[in-house]
């Protein structure tokens, strides 16, 4: 018998919130001090059609959605310091799927809420801390309680101190992040975090940046572990998972005329429970330029290389976010303004989906057109 552990990602969860809560409370005074007060915000409404909605590995169904999207920033700046508030609010609503029948796909309701303040302490020194929240609800879930209908809550906390014009013209920054993770189902995965790390960058003239950082973080999850039975089986243990990982990053940026970002990032996790350590490379490349006609073009290419530590008889499943999974892929995004406040944009991403498990593998190709206003 599993002894009964409370809920500490919820409790977490809730702390969190608070927190957010009354750093969100504390902005009317800084709003009365403020010496400039900016607001802007765009609402975005378009048509996507996607050819692999439950993100199957085979048996694929394809549907459409329309997808609303409002996004909000509030800046106040005062003396030595900057506070910014962003709110966004999206909503997908399916409406048809291949294939007929009964299959239903469910509608989602993202929410994400963050504040950031910075302040400037002396002349090479600033300091800031900030909060971030994201709620992901879904509406008319599919009964197989699919994965990429997953619902969950996510939040975090971080303080960050920056160090500016050391020995050669290199910036440093320094940065503390907790992260909640709480899901709707898959409660095993709930998660609090701890994340210490810093970052180099320096000029490379008046175009270039070049930059490096390192994180360590701390993982503690809800669900219990397993170890090898020295066969193919697995025995659980009345332990819970904690996991260490560590990330290395090079970062390069080029934007004389147009704007051109490449990052590397190798990862090494290590944990307790059997079949969750691995090594991972992450490669990205993120490009953006003017095209005749006043078009704008930006294109993100991603892909990773993750190699499992444990070898077992049976498959494991490590991350259930997708986005957080074994990911390759590119987004390719052309644009157009019609007017001061109008924009109209046509998005194609593909992806090719490796998991540690091959049942979850899939791809999917997702075409999009959409509308945007700004006020």
């Amino acid at each position: 018998m599993h002894p009964r552990y409370p809920p500490y990602p919820r409790y977490a969860t809730g702390l969190f919130l608070s927190a957010l809560f009354l750093l969100i409370c504390a902005l009317p005074p800084v709003c009365f001090a403020a010496t400039r007060i900016s607001a802007e915000g765009r609402v975005n409404t378009g048509w996507e059609y996607d050819d692999n909605v439950f993100e199957s590995s085979s048996g694929k169904t394809s549907g459409g959605a329309v997808i609303t999207s409002l996004f909000t920033t509030l800046e106040m700046l005062s003396p030595g310091a900057l506070t910014v508030l962003n709110y966004n609010l999206g909503y997908k609503d399916h409406h048809r799927l291949g294939g007929g029948g009964s299959l239903v796909a469910g509608d989602v309701l993202v929410n994400r809420l963050s504040a950031v303040r910075r302040n400037r302490l002396a002349e090479n020194w600033s300091v800031g801390y900030g909060g971030a929240m994201k709620l992901r609800n879904v509406f008319k879930k599919n009964p197989l309680n699919l994965l990429s209908e997953e619902g969950y809550i996510r939040g975090s906390g971080h303080v960050r101190a920056t160090r500016f014009a050391l020995a050669g013209g290199a910036d440093l920054r320094l940065e503390y992040r907790f992260t909640v993770s709480d899901f709707q189902t898959f409660n095993t995965f709930d998660y609090v975090s701890h994340s210490p790390g810093f970052r180099l960058s320096r000029k490379l003239g008046r175009s270039g940046s070049l930059s490096a950082g390192y994180t360590f973080t701390r993982r503690a999850f809800e669900r219990l572990i397993n170890v090898s039975d020295g066969g193919d089986g697995l025995l659980r243990l009345d332990r819970r998972q904690r996991d260490n990982l560590h990330q290395l990053e090079l970062g390069l940026s080029y934007t004389r005329g147009m704007l051109l970002n490449l990052s590397w990032a190798l990862v090494r996790n290590d944990s307790n429970n059997y079949g969750f350590s691995y090594w991972n490379n992450r490669f990205t490349v993120l490009y953006a330029n003017r095209l005749p006609g006043k078009l704008l073009l930006n294109a993100y290419l991603f892909f990773e290389l993750k190699r499992y530590s444990d070898k077992t008889g049976r498959p494991l499943l490590v991350d259930i976010i997708t986005e957080e999974n074994d990911n390759n892929g590119a987004v390719i995004r052309l644009s157009r303004g019609l007017g001061r406040r109008l924009e109209a944009s046509v998005t194609a991403s593909f992806y090719r989906n490796e998991s540690s498990i091959r049942e979850l593998n899939f791809r999917k190709n997702v075409v999009s057109s959409a509308l945007t206003m700004r006020f």
